[in-house]
């Protein structure tokens, strides 16, 4: 299936595509928040075999796109199709999209060749005309290990063990586990990221970012990052991304850790869920953490699911120092 977010000018786009091809597309049409829509309608999406995204219909600035999109890179395994006509081969939005990866992109203004170009993207190897101009170098840039206005803690503790697991697939837990990290750093500790998660994100994000290798650890933007439990060194702070808390049975990397965070969403068809999840936890001390979640739905919240629930904000970066920084410095207040 094609997931197709489209503008009212180019909604018959695919149309023949679908028929000669026998491929359903699922048409969205209107104007989007594309950073909005990968961090909270995608999920409902994520078995489609290719995104289709027409830049008419996507309201975020190129720049803004992009970061939404390496977003979408880091959360999902799905061909990314943009659609851009009249886009001259000097744009810097062009550059930009074969930098990160993103080579099917239509940029023709006739019908045409605008049908030929969808098809040479919806080919098996996909559209190879920008595939060497694909720049190597990763397009995030190098973080301070230490941030100048931040606020610096010393931390008195020796490989503390930090499990964050989520309550459902797609609740923030992986962005939760690395920002925390990265806040940890900016603060005047050290800490590393530990994967336990099944989806094997970390996995994805190496194949993106290319870090350099040191050790058993992959070096990103000053933190350590790991595929296993194999430490080079010792740090204040072991952050493990557990994923989706096991079931029946939680996972030992979540029992056996010093501090626990269960995040969990608060659509109305997952409090449920998360409900579930936090009572499966209810021999363990366990933070639980509802991210974001509106403010009309807080005292709901903390009616029905804890009394002591704390909220994060939604975050989209997953080396933000500044994020959710006070809910973290509430986590880990008896280690200062």
């Amino acid at each position: 299936m094609i997931l197709y977010l489209t503008s009212h000018s180019n909604v018959n786009l695919l149309d023949q595509f679908e028929m000669e091809q026998d491929m359903p597309v699922k048409k969205l049409i209107g104007q989007f928040s594309l950073l909005s829509f990968v961090v909270k309608d995608m999920r409902h999406f994520n078995h489609v075999r290719y995104i289709a995204i027409d830049r008419k219909a996507i309201l975020e600035s190129d720049d803004e796109m992009i970061q939404a999109l390496l977003s979408f890179q880091t959360m999902y395994e799905i061909r990314v199709i943009v659609i851009a006509e009249g886009l001259p081969d000097s744009s810097h939005f062009l550059q930009q999209l074969i930098q990160i990866g993103i080579t099917n992109v239509v940029t023709s203004e006739h019908i045409k060749s605008m049908l030929e170009e969808i098809q040479d993207c919806f080919s098996e190897q996909g559209m190879q005309r920008y595939i060497t101009s694909a720049s190597p170098e990763p397009v995030n840039k190098p973080l301070a290990a230490i941030i100048p206005d931040e606020e610096q803690y010393e931390f008195d503790c020796k490989n503390i063990r930090i499990a964050v697991a989520g309550s459902d697939r797609r609740v923030g837990v992986t962005t939760t586990a690395m920002n925390l990290i990265f806040w940890i750093q900016a603060h005047g500790g050290s800490a590393c990221y530990l994967e336990a998660n099944t989806s094997k994100h970390l996995a994805h994000i190496i194949h993106l970012f290319d870090p350099e290798k040191v050790g058993n650890a992959y070096v990103m933007e000053g933190a350590d990052f790991y595929l296993t439990s194999e430490f080079d060194r010792d740090y204040n702070f072991i952050v493990t991304d557990c994923g989706v808390l096991g079931e029946p049975r939680i996972q030992d990397s979540f029992t056996k850790a010093d501090v626990r965070v269960l995040c969990g969403s608060a659509m109305p068809y997952e409090l449920p869920v998360f409900y579930r999840a936090l009572e499966r936890c209810k021999d363990l001390p366990v933070f639980a953490v509802g991210l974001s979640v509106t403010e009309n739905l807080k005292p709901l919240l903390l009616q029905v699911i804890r009394r002591d629930i704390l909220f994060m904000d939604s975050s989209h970066d997953l080396f933000d120092t500044k994020a959710n920084r006070q809910l973290y410095r509430k986590l880990l207040n008896d280690f200062i």
